[in-house]
């Protein structure tokens, strides 16, 4: 691999040197190179992933030079490059018996062994890489981290940016990798202060304010994230992604107004975007303003006539103004047109529920439980019409069913809790409503509301011994 750092050439001289390559192809007149030229052209086509000519450039280096071990190094890095890991560390090893200590060849080595599965012999050999580079070697400690990290490699990552960051504190590459690697491993007061130091040194990075941003999202602390968000943009006022997280942290805090506003801004940079006019949609429709929520999805149509969120956010509209028979026509658009979308399914059967239409209600429902398992809402829903319908059974063999996945799901016991106490079953709901209160004390009041057992003294006052 090869950078601006190259102690032998620079890229002008490098271009001027493929040139010179090309041309003596083409011409089929020989010219001469010397092998740190060769090992530049093969650096330079592998960079480029032209493995034509850099196959070519190995032949005829090889043909010059038959007992270099630079070229044996970089036929080992062409075999890597091509995938024949097995034949890369086959001449890796030939190359080890003249030079066991070089550090280019320990890294390549590293790389192999890992694609070959070898994970604790490719650590161990950038170890080795390390202790054998006798200049500055953070440039080698950089890559390493950085193939770690393409790799999702987290903590052997930052266990490289670590020792390069204790050698040296103020390099910016190595601080931003600092900070993204703590946010992956969800150490975000460290990542908070890795990204600091780097903004410290160069304040006017979009991308290190806009991942402080997110950090700080992450943490709940939504002024300091807005504000990030807002350097974002002053520094690069075409950083779309700022805009876009700025106005979720706002409509999140339910600052509507102020979220529209940026969600505006932005559809003047994605102004092809139909997902901003949606997002502009939604918060029209928390405002209840729903002339302009139907305004804004319809722009999202217009865009893209085949949105499903558009047809969506219709539908819920025309929900929330009671307009069911419109709305289910709109949402089940929206499923026609994408029928994988939990959400969309979780809708449907919250409709279906406002029409008396039951059964279909539960389809829906048990249709999205089947999208995602991993989601609370829909078995909520689907438990909520069951007791409706008064099939208590149904409803404890429902949650059963579940086990501890939404074990602290407060909604899901008080659920349990009512269909146990109308089945005639206070001493088994009081065990429920006493595992909930333990998480929200006000969930007894919940589970009066929905059951109403004021009648029921005896009930009423155990319940408040809890």
């Amino acid at each position: 691999m090869r950078d601006e750092s190259s102690e032998y050439l620079s890229f002008e001289e490098l271009f001027s040197l493929v040139e010179r390559f090309e041309e003596s192809i083409q011409s089929g007149q020989a010219q001469f190179f010397d092998v740190h030229e060769f090992v530049e052209l093969i650096d330079f086509f592998i960079d480029h992933e032209d493995e034509e000519k850099a196959l070519l450039a190995l032949k005829h280096a090889e043909n010059i030079y038959p007992s270099s071990i630079e070229i044996k190094y970089k036929w080992a890095e062409f075999y890597h490059f091509t995938g024949d890991n097995e034949k890369a560390l086959e001449l890796i090893h030939e190359v080890e018996k003249i030079e066991k200590f070089n550090s280019d060849l320990l890294y390549v080595k590293g790389e192999v062994l890992f694609e070959l599965g070898k994970l604790n012999a490719a650590v161990e050999c950038y170890d080795k890489a390390v202790s054998a580079d006798t200049d500055d070697n953070i440039e080698l400690l950089h890559r390493i981290s950085t193939f770690f990290l393409e790799n999702e490699e987290i903590n052997l990552a930052l266990k490289y940016l670590l020792i390069s960051y204790s050698k040296e504190r103020n390099n910016l590459a190595v601080l931003f990798d600092l900070g993204y690697c703590f946010e992956r491993l969800n150490e975000l007061d460290k990542s908070v202060k890795y990204y600091n130091e780097y903004l410290d040194i160069n304040p006017f990075s979009a991308p290190a304010w806009y991942n402080l941003g997110i950090v700080h999202t992450k943490l709940g602390e939504f002024d300091k994230a807005i504000e990030c968000y807002d350097f974002c943009i002053a520094v690069d006022p075409q950083y779309s992604s700022a805009y876009h997280n700025k106005g979720n942290t706002l409509a999140s805090l339910e600052k509507y107004d102020q979220a529209i506003k940026v969600f505006n801004e932005l559809a003047e940079l994605e102004s092809d975007s139909p997902r901003v006019f949606t997002l502009i949609g939604e918060c029209y429709e928390k405002l209840e303003q729903y002339d302009k929520a139907i305004e804004a999805y319809n722009k999202s149509i217009v865009i893209e006539p085949d949105f499903a969120e558009g047809y969506y956010g219709i539908g819920v509209v025309l929900a929330a103004r009671k307009k069911y028979e419109l709305s289910l026509n709109f949402i089940r658009r929206a499923i026609t047109l994408n029928p994988e979308e939990y959400d969309f399914w979780l809708g449907l059967g919250r409709v279906y529920f406002e029409t008396n239409d039951l059964e279909n209600s539960l389809k829906a429902y048990r249709e999205a439980t089947g999208l995602n398992p991993d989601l609370p809402d829909a078995y909520l829903s689907l438990a909520e019409v069951l007791l409706y319908e008064e099939r208590f059974t149904e409803v404890e063999q429902l949650i059963d069913g579940l086990g501890n996945k939404f074990d602290s799901n407060v909604s899901i016991k008080i659920i349990n809790a009512a269909a146990l106490y109308l089945s005639h079953r206070p001493k088994e709901a009081l065990d429920i409503l006493k595992d909930a209160k333990s998480i929200d004390p006000s969930s007894i009041d919940d589970f009066i509301n929905l059951v109403n057992p004021d009648a029921d003294e005896e009930f009423i006052e155990n319940i408040y011994k809890l």
